[in-house]
């Protein structure tokens, strides 16, 4: 998987391709991290370039979601692929984050 990490008015923009598996999630949740460290707690991804995302995807995208909350922040999903958006609605994920059609409508916190 590829993270290309960009800012949008002082907020960080992950935009990813590729398949977030075990080892895709591993990168992802380091990005994350490291963006939450900086004290970046509103954070935008962008997800129009995932073709498919598994559990360790899935975790990784909930603890970072729990810990820009605590921190009074947000993480908002952009552009799910129907096979993404599906697994979301499966497994009711759909109800926990905020999903966007557009990068310019995510960074609007």
């Amino acid at each position: 998987m590829q993270i290309t990490e960009h800012d949008r008015n002082g907020i960080p923009v992950f935009a990813l391709q590729g398949r977030v598996d075990s080892a895709g999630a591993s990168d992802l949740d380091l990005a994350l991290q490291t963006a939450i460290g900086a004290g970046h707690f509103n954070l935008v991804l962008d997800m129009a370039g995932v073709s498919y995302i598994n559990s360790a995807g899935l975790r990784t995208l909930a603890d970072i979601l729990t810990k820009s909350r605590t921190q009074g922040g947000d993480l908002r999903l952009v552009a799910l692929t129907p096979k993404v958006e599906r697994v979301f609605k499966i497994i009711g994920f759909d109800k926990f984050f905020t999903l966007f059609d557009s990068v310019d409508a995510a960074c609007a916190f």
